[in-house]
């Protein structure tokens, strides 16, 4: 991808696929409703979620709570993004992949925080009866840039090895 206009684009769209996600679970799934999609590995579940991955934080008052970490969102959305501005055209492929997948997970959990005070969850990953964690579009983006940028570092590190 070239274009600046391209890949603010495709952030729009990952940030609108996240959001309309939210917005229909909200609307259609009633709270804590469970419906399979794949048995025994993903549920449509909808829950809420005050706090951060795997609820961190969650007891804290929503008056601290909320303003606390919509704040420290917003601070990682804005550094971020300044970074990728200033240097996205130095940056290895996997790096500028991963900041174009985190960017619109972090904005779209962002908004849910300081307009709702809560994060929308939905898709429950389990393995049979056990557990593993609910989570939204948002967070599978921010999951999936993390782990392009660590297979860019990797790949990156063995290529200076091999080279």
């Amino acid at each position: 991808m070239k274009s600046l206009s391209v890949r603010i684009a495709l952030m729009l769209a990952l940030l609108a696929l996240d959001q309309l996600g939210k917005l229909w679970v909200r609307l259609e799934v009633p709270l804590h409703r469970t419906t399979p999609l794949i048995p025994n590995f993903i549920d449509l579940t909808h829950t809420e979620n005050p706090g951060v991955s795997f609820s961190l934080l969650a007891g804290l008052a929503a008056g601290v709570r909320v303003p606390l970490l919509a704040g420290i969102s917003l601070v990682a959305v804005a550094a971020l993004g300044w970074y990728w501005l200033r240097h996205r055209k130095q940056m290895g492929a996997f790096a500028e992949l991963a900041l174009l997948l985190i960017l619109p997970g972090a904005v779209g959990n962002l908004i849910d925080r300081a307009w709702f005070g809560v994060v929308t969850d939905f898709l429950h990953f389990r393995i049979y009866s056990t557990s593993l964690f609910v989570n939204n579009i948002a967070d599978i983006e921010i999951s999936a840039g993390v782990v392009a940028y660590l297979l860019g570092t990797v790949l990156e590190k063995k290529a200076r090895r091999e080279g």
